[in-house]
């Protein structure tokens, strides 16, 4: 069997990464958090057949700083990029967005030599593993579940806990007080059982209705980060991309009106610590909810679309603030020392490059492009406004 590293510090591409290079390419996952993680474990001696990762990890090139480090230490082993490093990498198969699973796969089972007849004659074992954590986003068995009760050499016993459709949640949770994280299903059942978590998994923040709104809060600016990777990666709108932003922006109006008050929410983007980005939209958001409920005009349509336009405003300043946390307006940004003059010239295009990736999505609320693009005062949507005209067409 080939071996995989995977270098992500994203919950939600872990988990897909992690089951779909299992399932689809029979490839042991190894998956670490950073950089230095995957340096120590290649350092360890191990041996991989592949190496993916994010192009950013933890604010650092991760695609350079490895790409480097397996050239000093010639190590011959391929290296699959998602995303856009900052600079162009010899010898590395880049894949331009996280989203896209196919092209992922596609790119690794290249490498590995991974064919549809070499997988067609894989021979797998009767009964395929599935980790605690990803079953536990199902509330129903797409199929049967089993246990291994017993293993004597090469003689593996399984007993079924879940049937087909019925509940996993309670089951799994006591399994999992006792200790015991490993499942299984059938081999002929491993492709429904991965699709299903997969789509769970991309999905995830729609299922919010029962949540606190600190826990709303949690699932938004997680829906947040993934979508500003992705997009800052490859600004290409896909239709998983929206998926999940329309879901973040009805969320946000849920915080809104669920939200006791203005103090109120503060102490839950505080005490979370929350990411400046979506602390100061959350805010804005907050804000605007109640200037459109005491307006003649205003109504869903008008927050829907604030929503939608202060989820995006920002967006490509996301892997900015990543890298240096510790600042935060965009005066900050444009006159620090640490940026770099390419950093320095897409803080001055942010509005802009959003607004355009935006204006390609027919299903954008009508006007959210020009909003974006115009968000700091600029007709153009470059740079930002000294003194702010009455009409901003002028």
């Amino acid at each position: 069997m080939t071996k995989t590293l995977v270098v992500s510090d994203n919950e939600i591409l872990n988990q897909l990464y992690h089951i779909n290079l299992e399932v689809y390419l029979a490839t042991d996952v190894t998956l670490v958090l950073s950089t230095q993680a995957a340096q120590e474990k290649i350092d360890s001696g191990e041996e991989f057949n592949l190496i993916v990762t994010m192009n950013m990890i933890n604010g650092h090139d991760s695609a350079v700083l490895l790409n480097e480090y397996l050239t000093n230490k010639q190590k011959n082993i391929p290296l699959i990029v998602v995303g856009r490093p900052e600079k162009e990498l010899p010898n590395i198969i880049g894949v331009p967005t996280s989203f896209n699973l196919q092209n992922l796969l596609r790119s690794c089972a290249q490498v590995l030599g991974v064919t549809a007849k070499a997988m067609a004659s894989l021979e797998l074992p009767d009964y395929y593993a599935i980790d605690s954590k990803f079953l536990m986003r199902l509330k129903e068995a797409p199929c049967p579940v089993y246990l291994q009760i017993k293993k004597i050499g090469d003689d593996n016993q399984f007993t079924m806990i879940a049937k087909k459709d019925s509940g996993l949640t309670n089951i799994l949770n006591k399994f999992s007080s006792e200790g015991i994280d490993k499942f299984f299903v059938h081999k002929n059942d491993r492709l429904l059982i991965v699709n299903q978590i997969s789509k769970l998994v991309c999905d995830f923040i729609k299922s919010t209705e029962t949540l606190s709104v600190a826990e709303k809060s949690n699932a938004v600016e997680a829906g947040f980060e993934f979508v500003a990777a992705d997009f800052t990666q490859s600004p290409e709108v896909t239709q998983e991309v929206m998926n999940i932003a329309a879901a973040c922006t009805k969320i946000m109006s849920d915080i809104a009106k669920e939200t006791s008050g203005l103090r109120a929410l503060l102490q839950i983007l505080n005490s979370n610590k929350n990411g400046y980005i979506y602390s100061h939209s959350m805010v804005a958001s907050y804000v605007s909810n109640h200037i459109v409920k005491n307006i003649s005009w205003g109504g869903e349509s008008h927050i829907e679309k604030i929503n939608f336009v202060l989820f995006f405003h920002d967006i490509m300043l996301g892997p900015i603030y990543l890298k240096h946390p510790d600042l935060k307006f965009e005066e900050d940004l444009l006159f620090s020392e640490i940026l770099d003059e390419k950093e320095k010239e897409l803080v001055l295009n942010h509005a802009r490059l959003a607004a355009e990736a935006i204006i390609t999505y027919k299903r954008a609320p009508m006007g959210a492009d020009l909003l974006i693009k115009q968000h700091h005062g600029m007709t153009n949507g470059v740079g930002f406004a000294i003194e702010f005209k009455a009409n901003i067409m002028e």
